[in-house]
């Protein structure tokens, strides 16, 4: 189950194997031994201890990506909808591109990644896959293409304006059937049904709150749902009206 410790616990072990530290140039993975106290997770916080390490990319200036329960849970929905041609803004520990290549539904992936530093500690950590074309430019100023799912990961868990306007942007640019980015779930639950009433949400990003709030539904956790902050709430909402 998506909310059990069990969960996290085992996909934090199974890319300790995967992942090792590594420095190339300004960008490092490094493993921090484990984390104890208040723990964000997607939906809520936990008081508790993971012995496990946790794997991190961070540069000279700041953490990029952890492997934590917030990152596993958050990405789950994406995960689970992901089939076909799939693109993908961010290469991160390539964590979600590893995910996704399970399926088999999965045909195709095209990520796009500026740094090539993040590509080259990728591809020593998990080597090359048919499947797989990563392009070492700006998301922003690629050609069009057309994909059956994609996918952005590039605001470092925070919700912004910047997030709409990207939405319009990637499917005015490519031919999109269906586009999630890291968050949405957590937005619409964060929202109220009056809040949602003004928007033309996207059929898929309601199935996945849905899936996600019946699966919190039966955690243990679901009494302790911390919404987001309605103020960065209000500000992605008012965006979102000049554009859904």
């Amino acid at each position: 189950m998506l909310f059990d410790r069990a969960y996290y616990i085992d996909k934090i072990r199974e890319y300790n194997k995967k992942i090792k530290c590594e420095k190339i140039n300004k960008f490092e993975v490094s493993k921090i031994d484990g984390l104890k106290g208040i723990i964000p997770h997607y939906l809520y916080e936990l008081n508790e201890e993971i012995e496990e390490s946790i794997i991190e990319l961070s540069d000279n200036t700041k953490t990029w990506m952890r492997l934590t329960p917030l990152e596993i849970e958050g990405c789950y929905e994406s995960i689970k909808r992901a089939k076909g041609t799939v693109g993908v803004v961010g290469l991160g520990l390539g964590y979600f591109i590893q995910e996704i290549l399970k399926k088999k539904e999965v045909k195709k992936i095209t990520v796009y990644e500026t740094s090539k530093d993040v590509i080259e500690i990728y591809k020593h950590n998990f080597g090359e896959d048919d499947r797989i074309e990563i392009i070492q430019e700006d998301a922003f100023k690629s050609q069009s293409r057309n994909f059956d799912f994609f996918f952005v990961d590039i605001y470092e868990y925070k919700l912004t304006s910047k997030i709409a306007e990207d939405y319009k942007f990637f499917n005015e640019l490519h031919n999109i059937k269906e586009y999630s980015f890291w968050g949405v779930e957590r937005f619409l639950l964060s929202c109220t049904m009056e809040d949602l009433m003004h928007l033309c949400i996207p059929e898929e990003w309601m199935d996945m709150a849905r899936d996600l709030y019946d699966k919190f539904n039966d955690s243990y956790y679901f009494n302790q749902f911390k919404p987001l902050d309605y103020k960065e709430i209000e500000k992605l909402l008012n965006a979102f009206e000049r554009i859904l």
